[in-house]
């Protein structure tokens, strides 16, 4: 018992030390647990408030294709939903240019409430195949929620100094 007292008188100093850095670690790997992990168990987080009241539904995503497969010009349609974004991809017939694919794809969104165009952003693909007649046609559009029209890539092609 002599032997731990004197232990203790001859390194109280570091005993405490030691005993504080103890904490301070401890406080750092819950802090950076909480931080790097987080509480939520969404991958979203908290952007994902307030989805419910506009959410897209089967009906909807129905109400869309059936719309748009109404269109001869328009050969297959599909639409899918991730977080607060609709994926569209537009497969064009042959004989459709790209400025009446573009035009199309902006006024299919009419097909949409407004209060889905103020939340959901909107990513379009214009595709349609090189055949004899075409050269085809690859573009993809996009559209914020706080945007009014669809901003369309550069489908420019690049000539390598010829």
């Amino acid at each position: 018992m002599k032997k731990l007292k004197n232990l203790w008188v001859e390194n109280r100093v570091l005993f405490v030390l030691f005993i504080t850095v103890i904490v301070c670690i401890f406080i750092i790997i819950g802090v950076c647990v909480k931080y790097f992990f987080g509480s939520s168990d969404s991958s979203y987080g908290e952007r994902l408030e307030g989805i419910e009241k506009v959410e897209v539904t089967n009906d909807i995503k129905n109400n869309y294709l059936n719309k748009m497969k109404e269109d001869t010009s328009i050969k297959d349609v599909s639409i899918l939903n991730k977080g607060r974004i609709i994926y569209i991809t537009l497969n064009f017939n042959e004989p459709t240019t790209l400025i009446e694919a573009e035009s199309k794809a902006l006024s299919s969104l009419e097909n949409f409430d407004e209060n889905y165009q103020a939340y959901y952003d909107f990513n379009i693909t214009l595709k349609q195949d090189e055949s004899s007649t075409s050269s085809g046609f690859l573009i993809m559009g996009a559209k914020n929620a706080n945007g009014t029209g669809l901003s369309w890539n550069n489908n420019t092609e690049v000539n390598n100094g010829e």
